[in-house]
């Protein structure tokens, strides 16, 4: 029997969901909900999906269509609100970051979340660029020795010139409803791959931020200064005015090993001599075109098969809910 599956939302994100969604043979999709009606049936109608809603009666689908899970897709500020109704009405849920935007909100989540037994996948598909694999295997095999700084740097035009936000409400500049500017857009990637390359964080030390855009009030540019639990230093820098870059730097006693995802040689390593070893000899040749298009696919499909055994693996609530706190820690630090 295929689960049945509902999703909240069919912007750019929502579509690479619900095509994941369409090929699992595992699952049937049986409802889309979006702001419009018009967004709604377009989606329907590209992904054949039988049931469509509108406007505020997203909620109908929990109802009416006996759902075994459900992708949250929509706009930060509903995110948390989703999920509680979800949860309601037991149904698995694959939220989008951030999956929620404040402390009150985490809290009520978690809280439903204990009282039943779900399955709740927080959607961090760059967990699934095998790449990163690659990286964490040089850590854990100590290739670059003690860590003792790792550097992510991560940007794109943001909510400016590259996209348009598709909400009339135009809800990204306006931090009540996304919960914050940049580092809550990419921090929370950032943050998240850290802690699943090296160690949870441990403190946040210091915050940076500009805003460079008349249109919102929250920062486009930051900086995060932090420290793992093992004692590695971290910095964290974002911003929405630059051209689409993400860049890794690990500084270990033995060397360096420098990560650029939008190179044709992704991989960097200082001493030279690092080359020889046999995982960073793997990382170098691996080639991950098509991998962030990939890491969806993965993603959805191991949420789907965490519903079909019947376990919670990672990407868990847990881990959207440590992205989130580092972002509302590092905002905690602003100076008014």
């Amino acid at each position: 029997m295929k689960l049945r599956i509902g999703l909240i939302g069919p912007g750019s994100f929502g579509y690479l969901h619900l095509n994941a969604y369409k090929k699992n043979e595992n699952c049937e999709l049986i409802a889309v909900a979006s702001r419009t009606e018009q967004h709604a049936k377009q989606a329907a109608e590209k992904f054949d999906i039988p049931n469509y809603y509108w406007d505020n009666d997203w909620s109908k689908m929990f109802e009416k269509d006996s759902l075994d899970a459900v992708s949250i897709c929509s706009p930060n500020y509903l995110h948390a609100h989703m999920c509680t109704e979800a949860i309601k009405n037991d149904i698995n849920i694959l939220c989008e970051k951030p999956i929620c935007i404040s402390e009150k909100e985490l809290e009520g989540v978690e809280k439903m979340l204990k009282e039943k037994n779900l399955i709740f996948f927080s959607s961090f598909q760059r967990r699934y660029i095998r790449l990163f694999n690659h990286i964490k295997e040089i850590i854990n095999k100590k290739v670059l020795g003690q860590l003792t700084l790792v550097r992510y740097f991560f940007s794109h035009y943001g909510p400016y010139t590259s996209w348009i936000p598709s909400s009339q409400e135009k809800w990204f500049f306006d931090s009540k409803k996304a919960g914050g500017g940049v580092l809550m857009d990419l921090g929370v990637h950032c943050i998240d791959i850290l802690r699943y390359l090296i160690d949870e964080f441990e403190k946040v030390e210091g915050y940076s931020y500009a805003t460079s855009s008349k249109d919102i009030k929250d920062e486009d540019n930051c900086n995060v200064l932090f420290r793992f639990k093992n004692g590695t230093a971290g910095i964290i820098s974002v911003s929405w005015c630059n051209e689409p870059m993400e860049q890794i730097e690990l500084y270990g006693t033995n060397g360096t090993l420098k990560l650029d995802l939008h190179s044709t040689e992704p991989i960097s390593v200082f001493p030279k001599k690092l080359k020889g070893n046999e995982f960073i000899q793997s990382a170098i040749e691996y080639r991950y075109k098509n991998d962030f298009f990939r890491s969806h696919l993965l993603l959805t499909n191991h949420f789907i098969n965490c519903i079909l055994k019947g376990k919670q693996e990672h990407p868990d609530f847990n881990d959207g809910k440590r992205a989130t706190e580092f972002v509302l820690k590092s905002y905690s630090l602003k100076k008014h």
